[in-house]
Parts: C-alpha cells; sequence; structure tokens
C-alpha cells in the first residue's frame, strides 16, 4: 500500500528546454500510488477535444471516465501497471503495457478524478513535464510515433523512448526529416504551437 510519496525507486530527468524535462522514472514493484483528483490543475489546460484513436485513452473515455487536456505525455516503456479509474459505475481497471502512452489531438489526457496505480516488473515511465516556472504564452505540441515517420512540419525536438538511440533527443528538425525509428520503437515529437 502507498507508504510514503515517492514511488519510485530511480528518476533521470533529460532537459529539454526552459520549459520542459523529460523524465524516466522506474516505480515500486508492488507500490500502490493514489494519485489525488484534479491534481493536475497547476498545469495550463488546453481546449479539450475528446479522444478517438488513442485506444488507450479513448476505451476509458468512453467508458465513462473524465479527462483533462494538457501539454504532458505519458509513455510506457517497460514493466507493467494497474490503473484504476472511477467510473459511472464503479471502479475500472485498465492495465499499461510498454506502448501504451496518453497523447493524441497534440497533448496529453490525465484524469480529473482519484485514480491509482500498483506497479510491477519495474514498470517505468517516459514523461514529458512542464517546469513551473515555465515561458509565458508559449503552448506546446506533442505526438507519440512509432517506427519510421517523415515529419509533416518542423520539430522543436524528437526524444527516442525506446531503441537504439534511447534517451537521446534531435533538436530544431525541418518538415520532410525522416525518423529513422524501428518498427516497435517509440519516439516524441515536441512542436511549439
Amino acid at each position: 500500500m502507498q507508504s510514503d510519496r515517492r514511488p519510485t525507486v530511480t528518476d533521470e530527468v533529460i532537459v529539454i528546454n526552459d520549459d520542459i524535462d523529460v523524465n524516466y522514472g522506474v516505480f515500486k514493484n508492488g507500490f500502490i500510488f493514489r494519485r489525488a483528483a484534479n491534481s493536475w490543475r497547476l498545469w495550463p489546460m488546453l481546449e479539450f477535444v475528446p479522444p478517438k484513436l488513442n485506444p488507450t485513452i479513448a476505451e476509458m473515455f468512453d467508458a465513462g471516465v473524465a479527462w483533462t487536456f494538457c501539454e504532458h505525455v505519458s509513455v510506457a516503456v517497460s514493466g507493467w501497471a494497474e490503473y484504476v479509474f472511477e467510473g459511472p459505475d464503479g471502479p475500472i481497471t485498465q492495465v499499461w503495457t510498454p506502448g501504451c502512452h496518453n497523447v493524441e489531438n497534440g497533448g496529453g489526457y490525465l484524469p480529473t478524478g482519484e485514480f491509482t496505480r500498483c506497479f510491477h516488473d519495474d514498470f517505468t515511465l517516459c514523461c514529458v513535464v512542464q517546469k513551473f516556472q515555465r515561458t509565458p504564452g508559449i503552448q506546446y505540441h506533442f505526438e507519440v510515433v512509432t517506427g519510421s515517420a517523415a515529419l509533416g512540419s518542423d520539430a522543436l525536438f524528437v526524444h527516442y523512448v525506446t531503441g537504439a538511440r534511447q534517451r537521446q533527443t534531435d533538436f530544431d528538425l525541418v518538415a520532410g526529416h525522416v525518423l529513422d525509428i524501428a518498427p516497435s520503437d517509440i519516439a516524441i515529437i515536441g512542436r511549439i504551437r
């Protein structure tokens, strides 16, 4: 059960710029972590768009779990975790495995209500996180891609979550640049809106 407030065994922070970092956290096996309702309220919210394409989020949205939408990315890298959300008819459990993420429509979906997570097999999560004293007026747009892709527009950065270049970042890429990513690998593309 949640005996302390720090659910991670290790954390690695990779600085992207003055506004955002990438964080890799390995979570304590068997640890149950409760995230309070509206715990994301300090982050600027984006205009809400219902999720449709990302099955991880759309499945829970369709089941009645309420979400916020903001500049945040969470990608499961290894291990697995049980996420328990509160739906209209009671608790709903979803298992997050490598590749599950919260990104669609250029932002990240986060639950509005309280939820818990129980971590197994060194569950590792890669997150793009906002710094508190960020640049006013700047908004970010995120995309998670698997496999090779050509950039449709300029990108501020591409961070490689898994694969041969894991934990590396390329900056200031132009439209048309081809990302060389193996079919099962994951990258996060960050742009200024």
